[in-house]
Parts: structure tokens; C-alpha cells; sequence
């Protein structure tokens, strides 16, 4: 499928998403949008895939919300100036931006966040809904919606506490300052912090790792900590013993005891 506003490819199992509007700083409108929506979807159902990358083109991840006010943009000036119907604001936050982060998050497959620029907004929204951050000295990050006099719209209440705590969230939140790479990195928003020249080798090298690991396990890790995040300790034990017992019945169990004792590296085919 051919994309006007991102650029998606598929290599040794990796789905790389490239926000693709590097002059308006990977700003979103509304084609850029479904395009989102509609290429997690093709992600969600190609069972060859194992890592999804995300990242942006040029200087930017993602610069939130493409409020210029042309044709091209989010909400024009004619309709920035007219009464808003809260009723009608609300449908458009369910119809349009919870399916993106819901999406994201609900995608079995491990995802990275390689952030080569400034991520605001819903940029900054849709990289915490990744599993993995991995960022550049280049990086920014900033909440933004509070500045425009709104709440963040894209899931940063719920996933932001649970990346960094609940006060830096809420610091994050109120002030919508601009968070600079390297306190990222020591609060935890990002996993790796590395130099912008070695931002893509070390990131797809990471990738290229877990693409070798055993995907049913993989997988499993995933739903696992999110699930236990709403559990108490003895319902995610619970869930725990019941997806064990299916992965030692798996061949990849078996594979990984044959190639210890075998003193080789297992060859995981996710069955």
C-alpha cells in the first residue's frame, strides 16, 4: 500500500514507520492520521513481522498536532474561530486519536521508538506508547497540550506515570516544559540515550536482537507486564502459570534446551 505522509518497510522481520512530513517537522494532519491507523493495522496482522521501529524523517520525530491553520492542517483558522460543541469534540477524540494509541499499545510484537528529534504532543504521546525508547543528544520531549489549554488527548496521564512516576509525570504535565535528552535518559522517559551519528546502527542492532529471540516469549513478556500492571501480585502469578505451561509445550522450548545442551545458539520459528 502506497503512503502519503509516512514511509513504511519491512527487512529481516522489522517494520520500520518513518513519519514522512520532514517540512512541517512530522506534524500530523489528518491524511497522516489513518495512515497511522491503517498501517498498525497491517503491522497487527503480518504474523512474519517481530519488531516494529518508529521514527521520523529529517530533524523531527514527531512535532504533535499540524495546527498552521492551511489546508493541509489539522483545524483550519475558519474553524479554529468558531464555537466548539464539547459533545462533538469528544466523539472526534474517540473516533480519531484513541484507536492510534490503542492500537500502538496493543500490538504483540516488541516496539522501539528511535527518536532523532523533538517529539511533542502526540509525537510525544505515541513514543510512550512503545515499549522501548531509544534517543539521540538530538532529542526533545514536551507534553504541549497544556499550553493550548487542553489535557493531553492521547493516553499521557496513563502511560506517562507509569514510564517515569507519578510526579515527574504531573511535573511534565502542568508545566508542558521542554524536557531536554539527557534528563530523559536519567528519569527513565528514555532506555538508551546514544550519540545522533550511531542513533539508527544502535537502534536496529537492538532490533536485529530481539528479532533472534524467541517470539512466543517475547510476546508473552509483553502482555504479561502490561496485564501485571493492573493485577495484584497472586492474579499475575495466576497469569503467569498459565502462559508458562503453553510455552514449554512450545517447540521453541524445546529447541532452546537441545541448543544448551548442544552449546549453540537456539533457531526460535515462533511455534
Amino acid at each position: 500500500m502506497a503512503y502519503k505522509t509516512i514511509i513504511y518497510k519491512v527487512e529481516e522481520g522489522i517494520a520500520t514507520i518513518t513519519f514522512n512530513r520532514p517540512q512541517r517537522l512530522n506534524a500530523v494532519n489528518p491524511v497522516m492520521m489513518v495512515e497511522i491507523f491503517n498501517v498498525l493495522q497491517e503491522v497487527g496482522k503480518d504474523a512474519s513481522l517481530r519488531v516494529l521501529v518508529l521514527t521520523g524523517a529529517g530533524r523531527a520525530f514527531c512535532s504533535g498536532g499540524d495546527f498552521k491553520g492551511d489546508a493541509d492542517s489539522l483545524v483550519s483558522r475558519e474553524k479554529a474561530s468558531q464555537p466548539r460543541n464539547a459533545a462533538i469534540w469528544g466523539r472526534e477524540v474517540q473516533h480519531y486519536i484513541r484507536p492510534i494509541t490503542l492500537a500502538l499499545k496493543d500490538l504483540e510484537i516488541p516496539t522501539i521508538a528511535m527518536v532523532n528529534g523533538v517529539a511533542v504532543g502526540q509525537g510525544f504521546s505515541m513514543l510512550q506508547a512503545c515499549d522501548i525508547r531509544i534517543g539521540s543528544e538530538n532529542a526533545k520531549f514536551m507534553v504541549g497540550w497544556t499550553n493550548r489549554g487542553i489535557a493531553p488527548a492521547f493516553g499521557d496521564t496513563w502511560l506517562l506515570p507509569k514510564i517515569i512516576g507519578l510526579g515527574r509525570a504531573l511535573d511534565l504535565i502542568y508545566t508542558a516544559r521542554m524536557l531536554e535528552a539527557d534528563e530523559a535518559f536519567r528519569i527513565g522517559l528514555l532506555n538508551r540515550l546514544v550519540p545522533a551519528k550511531d542513533l539508527e546502527s544502535e537502534t536496529m542492532e537492538y532490533a536485529r536482537r530481539l528479532t533472534k529471540g524467541p517470539p512466543l516469549a517475547l510476546r508473552a513478556d509483553k502482555q504479561l507486564t502490561y496485564d501485571g500492571l493492573n493485577m495484584d501480585l497472586s492474579a499475575a502469578l495466576n497469569a503467569i502459570a498459565n502462559v508458562q505451561g503453553s510455552l514449554i509445550a512450545s517447540d521453541d522450548w524445546g529447541e532452546s534446551s537441545i541448543a544448551f545442551q548442544e552449546k549453540r545458539q537456539p533457531i526460535f520459528k515462533g511455534q
